[in-house]
């Protein structure tokens, strides 16, 4: 027989476990109580996961996958949870939001907060929503690209590996990317251009923001081991809307570069003035192109200035499965060494969009 102790503690335990199912149902009641009417008249129960790129993210207990619904189709929509609410001026609102129905998007259909204290914008003025109560990894949001060609007249070969990856808290956002390619010849010579960029972002007013980058390179084309870069900037969006977003930014940079063993000049350092756009347009389900564009006058050596660009068009072809083409240049129109000014590379890719 039990004794009373064990009897105790398995009542004990059994009112743990059954707190704890009824704790996970509740939550999850809350979690799928979620409701979003479409313009077709569809009506949806579940859970918003977020929206962004113009694609509103739900997720429904019938469903065995998240679904990406175009936000300009989106005709009712109801939520009890708190979400994190970016507009196109900028502005950050945390709160609990309604979207009304309305045949005009002149109207300001979209309520943020309770009834007696809301404020209403119009749909279309949102550009992300993200839930308050998600974790780290559920915050990120980016790409990774890979790319492969060979061609057997001459064993060519190349591989491209694109990704990059953002999180955002309250003002404040980070982002990480990485753009390496690998080229040559299965019994012949070979290049690398490696490069990863750290960036850093704080609204300061709906139009203004200031960050910092710290980034390093290499290039066996311009026989550059590496190059190591860190500055401030501060910018100004000129332009920002459910589909398109387009802003200027200028700042100082200073850098430590290492060339190949091989030049007259192993290291450098040299101060820089930076100045540069950065572009960004969707469209829901189809494409989505993003060009960003660094211009580096130096500041020590006259004459001497730097370009570093990219620029990525992709094609949606299934769920989160992109194609598309990567372009990256790097310049320097008076290198230290006898080396390249141009280092350019254009590729295919293939990509997974999270």
């Amino acid at each position: 027989m039990l004794n009373t102790g064990v009897i105790k503690q398995l009542c004990g335990f059994s009112l743990i476990v059954l707190a704890s199912f009824l704790s996970a149902k509740t939550t999850l009641a809350q979690n799928a109580g979620d409701v979003v009417v479409l313009k077709n008249g569809d009506r949806l129960t579940g859970e918003i996961m977020g929206m962004q790129s113009g694609e509103l993210k739900f997720l429904a207990p019938y469903m065995a996958e998240t679904a990406r619904l175009d936000w300009t189709q989106v005709e009712r929509l109801e939520s009890k949870s708190t979400f994190m609410i970016f507009t196109v001026d900028g502005k950050l609102f945390t709160n609990v939001l309604k979207v009304l129905p309305t045949n005009s998007s002149d109207v300001d259909n979209f309520v943020i907060g309770p009834e007696h204290q809301a404020l209403r914008v119009k749909q279309l003025a949102v550009l992300r929503i993200v839930p308050a109560n998600k974790n780290f990894w559920k915050r990120l949001e980016g790409s990774v690209n890979f790319g492969f060609s060979f061609t057997s007249g001459n064993d060519q070969y190349q591989t491209d590996l694109v990704a990059t990856t953002t999180y955002r808290t309250g003002l404040n956002a980070y982002t990480a990317s990485i753009d390496s390619t690998f080229s040559g010849q299965t019994k012949g010579t070979s290049a690398r251009h490696n490069q990863f960029v750290f960036d850093y972002k704080r609204q300061l007013t709906p139009q203004w923001y200031a960050g910092g980058l710290i980034a390093f390179l290499h290039s066996d084309q311009q026989q550059l081991s590496l190059r190591t870069s860190v500055g401030g900037l501060i910018g100004r969006s000129l332009k920002q809307t459910e589909r398109t977003r387009f802003s200027v930014f200028g700042g100082i940079v200073g850098n430590r570069e290492k060339y190949s063993a091989s030049s007259n000049q192993p290291q450098t350092t040299n101060a820089e003035a930076l100045a540069g756009v950065d572009f960004a347009s969707f469209r829901f389900n189809r494409t989505d192109l993003r060009s960003r564009v660094d211009v580096f006058p130096s500041l020590t050596t006259p004459g001497r200035m730097r370009v570093q660009a990219t620029s990525d068009l992709r094609i949606r072809l299934a769920k989160d499965f992109w194609w598309g083409f990567h372009v990256y240049e790097s310049f320097d129109s008076k290198s230290p060494v006898r080396a390249e000014k141009n280092d350019l590379g254009i590729s295919a890719t293939l990509g997974w969009r999270f």
